[in-house]
């Protein structure tokens, strides 16, 4: 039953009422003594109902005060709590606000199995969703920022898998991405052999159904193939997708505690925002390869190759190491084209160029500098050092053959070198001219042939 409102107070109006209560008890109570054998003329006077009247106000003064002093103090403290808390959302700092918040949970004590325990029972459930939401949305902030500041994808990772160790019961984690088609490890954290997880049933179970899997392990058990360094609790196994597609495979496993709600619902939010991030990581590398390699000979293109080149010359002049280039040309390329075609003769340029790469040492660097033409950058090569190795690729190339039909077809290059300090030269640029006119006297001098330059360029 549910009274009408007469104020806008629900004390005021408990008051009201429980004084009209009285009201009806100074009223009914002289009636109900002669009812109980009372003489009437004794009770059913001015001065007894005055008397009752008092005595059923002051019943119900009494009353109120009782209710006022055992309930309000502890709709009060829920009033303020509450207050407190939307304080700290207004301004902000709801975490920040009172750091003892999660120790002695801000909550209010339950003392009563009724409708006010209730309340406070409510309440504090209420405050610990509140807080819970709170510290993921801090950590999602934070996981926010990775995403956008992070285009290379190890770091990516690497931060992601800290941010989930350090924000939850996780103790170990992997990530695998989705590349030519395979599942490739990225980053563990935690996991002793994390080389064997591309090949778990689970983990191809999970990248084949795009579904997530969530095993609790025994005590004393040991997971074939998910080894970690402390004893797991529990893993989690989470499909990466991008639009309806695998981009990889996040594993969370947890050890000493078992996973709460947080946890669980930060896994779940990392493993469906962090598939769009590794596709925009990748997208970000393809184009930064397309703008560096030249897409025929998957080697540097000029203009990325020429910033290597300067930084190169740059290292020489600091380190005071010789640095040598070479300018290779292919002999009578106009007539391969010519003959047979421009197809065939792409097949001639991305012949060179692998020979050339599989010439160079670790660390030398090939540019297609032009139509048939390729820069060589061999830093801490002095000229004789860079000959031997522009003399193996030259052979490499003329022992080579492409077939075209019946027809085998046999081709030769031309080399000029260049090496700084031994030319004085005081830019790549310069280096490079005069590189190319060690080429201009190979090709001069019949061709087929490496020449080392040793004149430094013309004032």
């Amino acid at each position: 039953m549910k009274l009408p409102r007469i104020t806008k107070s629900i004390f005021w109006d408990q008051f009201i009422f429980m004084q009209s209560v009285g009201v009806l008890i100074g009223l009914v109570f002289p009636h109900f003594l002669v009812w109980d054998g009372f003489p009437a003329e004794q009770v059913l006077t001015w001065e007894f109902n005055i008397i009752s009247q008092i005595a059923g106000q002051v019943v119900g003064l009494i009353s109120f005060l009782l209710i006022s002093t055992v309930i309000r103090p502890h709709l009060k403290l829920l009033s303020e709590k509450m207050e407190e808390i939307a304080d700290g959302l207004k301004n902000m700092d709801f975490l920040e606000q009172d750091k003892d918040c999660e120790e002695e949970f801000c909550g209010i004590e339950v003392d009563s199995d009724d409708e006010v325990g209730k309340t406070a029972n409510a309440y504090n459930k209420m405050l610990q969703a509140l807080i819970q939401s709170n510290e993921i949305e801090v950590v999602y902030n934070k996981f926010s920022k990775i995403i956008s500041e992070n285009l290379e994808l190890k770091s990516l990772i690497d931060e992601t898998m800290q941010l989930l160790v350090e924000s939850t019961h996780v103790e170990a984690a992997a990530v695998m991405v989705v590349n030519n088609a395979e599942l490739q490890l990225v980053s563990s954290l935690g996991i002793s052999d994390a080389s064997t997880l591309t090949e778990h049933d689970l983990v191809q179970k999970a990248a084949e159904t795009l579904k997530a899997y969530h095993i609790t392990l025994p005590e004393h058990i040991e997971l074939d193939g998910i080894l970690a360094k402390f004893r797991p609790t529990e893993v989690f196994v989470e499909p990466l997708e991008y639009k309806g597609m695998l981009s990889g495979i996040l594993i969370a496993a947890t050890g000493a505690k078992t996973a709460d709600d947080k946890t669980t619902d930060l896994i779940r939010l990392f493993s469906r925002s962090i598939g769009l991030a590794i596709n925009n990581v990748l997208i970000h590398e393809r184009y930064q390869k397309q703008a560096a390699y030249d897409s025929l000979t998957n080697i540097y293109n000029r203009r990325f190759g020429m910033e290597r080149l300067r930084e190169s010359f740059g290292k020489s002049i600091r380190e005071h190491d010789p640095l040598s280039v070479a300018m290779l040309d292919i002999d009578h390329f106009k007539n391969v084209n010519d003959t047979y075609g421009h197809l065939v003769g792409d097949k001639v340029i991305v012949m060179v160029s692998s020979a050339i790469k599989e010439g160079l040492r670790d660390g030398d660097m090939v540019i297609r500098y032009g139509g048939e033409e390729f820069l060589v950058v061999m830093h801490g090569a002095s000229s004789e050092n860079a000959y031997k190795i522009c003399e193996r690729i030259r052979h490499r190339i003329k022992d080579a053959e492409i077939s075209h039909g019946d027809q085998k077809i046999r081709i030769t290059v031309s080399c000029g070198i260049a090496t700084y300090p031994e030319i004085e030269v005081h830019s790549e640029v310069e280096l490079i001219d005069t590189a190319d006119q060690a080429l201009y006297m190979a090709k001069e001098g019949g061709r087929d042939q490496t020449v080392i330059s040793k004149y430094s360029p013309q004032k």
